[in-house]
């Protein structure tokens, strides 16, 4: 019995201390009221039929938890928190993902197979709004409509201060395409090797022309590099023919006076461009001079028209610095012609004003410049 007792107590007393380490009562061998090992069993293990909120309670950390309860459908991944719930569909739609979702028309490049011209424009570059509610169609652009939108560069009409040379060409005219945009084609770089707008040629490029098809019996035609005209020195028989249609003043010819010669359309007296003098005022000048060569004796002829002062301001023409005739006054467009021996010539045609006095449009022009057989050098 003494045995028995002992072994009960060392089994027993530990588990009291660790079940109620408050309790300093002490507690007799023949106690048996709750400190059995049934007894203490039971205390330390859950009454599988208490109440669960009970349970629930005494396991809980803290009254947040015990009384949230969290929507698995609202939740979202840490790194998508901009977006936004389509409580509609449940889909979380992000503007800038490229991906359309929800109620999204657009995103980035995503452009759910929309256009310009399915959104009523002629062309252009389509766009998303950058909160991917609308199309951006500031690209977008309507030719014709004289608007000149960001996708064009002009209407019609080129804008006044931009030509060949403010976009980096040379010479030339810049014109408004059909498609609103500039067309170069007529403006050219002397020096590229590709024959363009208003050069005769460059390098190697006659643009497809020969001293025949220039009019000339023989020869072989040539290119002035530096200038990028033509070089017939090598050409023969025929003639030599200029009508300015280039727009520029070509490069077998120089100008002089005070201010020189130019070529474009204001007022031609042929074709869609003449030369004529510079702006010049009282007691000035304006030239236009080329050389010539004839292997035999011929003619140069030219048209010429004016509106000057009747008796003082006039248009002359020479040969080898020798005046041959002047014109004067409001003339119509007509032909003159002059002999010239075989050899090599100089021609002027000179605008001469005198003191005073404007009259008319104060210009005179030429045009259809014609050397037969002669040869520009």
């Amino acid at each position: 019995m003494t045995l028995n007792y002992r072994a009960l107590l060392a089994l027993s007393l530990p588990i009291t201390l660790t079940g109620c380490p408050g309790d300093d009562t002490t507690q007799g061998p023949d106690d048996d009221s709750s400190t059995s090992m049934a007894d203490s069993t039971t205390v330390s293990t859950p009454d599988p039929s208490a109440d669960s909120t009970s349970s629930s309670t005494s396991t809980s950390t803290g009254p947040s938890e015990s009384s949230t309860t969290i929507d698995p459908s609202s939740t979202t991944d840490p790194g998508t928190s901009t977006g936004t719930d389509d409580s509609t569909t449940g889909v979380i739609q992000i503007c800038g993902n490229n991906i359309i979702e929800g109620d999204e028309v657009c995103d980035l490049n995503q452009l759910n197979g929309e256009t310009c011209v399915s959104q009523g424009a002629q062309g252009g570059l389509l766009g998303c709004s950058l909160t991917c509610d609308s199309y951006n169609v500031l690209g977008c652009f309507i030719c014709g409509n004289d608007i000149v939108d960001l996708a064009e560069d002009c209407e019609g009409e080129v804008p006044e201060g931009t030509t060949c040379e403010t976009l980096g060409f040379q010479a030339g005219t810049v014109t408004c395409g059909a498609d609103c945009l500039y067309d170069t084609s007529d403006c050219s770089i002397c020096g590229d090797g590709v024959q363009a707008g208003p050069e005769d040629c460059d390098g190697i490029d006659l643009g497809g022309q020969t001293c025949m098809s220039l009019g000339f019996d023989a020869g072989i035609l040539d290119c002035n590099i530096p200038q990028c005209a033509f070089d017939f020195s090598d050409c023969s028989g025929g003639m030599y023919f200029q009508d300015f249609e280039a727009g520029v003043v070509p490069g077998e010819f120089s100008v002089g006076g005070t201010v020189g010669f130019e070529v474009d359309g204001t007022n031609a007296i042929a074709g869609a461009f003449s030369a004529h003098n510079g702006n010049i005022t009282h007691n000035q000048t304006s030239s236009l001079l080329i050389s010539g060569n004839f292997p035999v004796a011929g003619d140069i002829s030219f048209l010429h028209s004016e509106s000057t002062e009747g008796c003082c301001d006039h248009l002359e023409f020479y040969i080898d610095g020798i005046m041959q005739t002047q014109w004067s006054g409001n003339n119509m467009p007509a032909m003159a012609s002059f002999p010239v021996a075989a050899g090599s010539h100089d021609f002027e045609w000179r605008y001469d004003k005198d003191l005073s006095i404007d009259s008319g449009s104060d210009t005179v022009w030429v045009d259809d410049i014609s050397m037969i057989p002669g040869v520009p050098i």
